[in-house]
C-alpha cells in the first residue's frame, strides 16, 4: 500500500490496515493523548488515542521523520528511571 492509497482511506479503513499490517513500535503520553507509532510497509503511522474521550481521533503518515525523536527521547527517559 501507498502512502497516498492510506491517506486516500477513512480514518476507520486506516484504523483496521495499522491494527492488521502495521507493527506497533512504541507508544508516548502528552497531555490527554497516547500517541501510538507503527510502521507500515516502507513508512511510519502515529494513531492519536484521546484518554479523555476514549477514542481514537487522527490517523497520520509521519511525514516529518523529526518527529520520531518524541518516541526515541521517551524511550531513552524511561530506560533511565529504570
Amino acid at each position: 500500500m501507498s502512502r497516498d492509497d492510506f491517506n486516500g482511506k477513512s480514518i476507520l479503513e486506516r484504523g483496521m490496515i495499522v491494527m492488521k499490517q502495521g507493527n506497533h513500535l512504541s507508544q508516548v503520553k502528552k497531555d490527554e493523548y497516547l500517541l501510538n507509532l507503527y510502521s507500515l510497509n516502507d513508512f511510519f503511522v502515529e494513531v492519536y488515542y484521546s484518554v479523555i474521550k476514549n477514542e481514537i481521533e487522527k490517523i497520520d503518515i509521519v511525514s516529518d521523520l523529526s518527529r520520531i525523536d518524541l518516541y526515541i527521547d521517551e524511550k531513552m527517559n524511561k530506560d533511565k528511571s529504570n
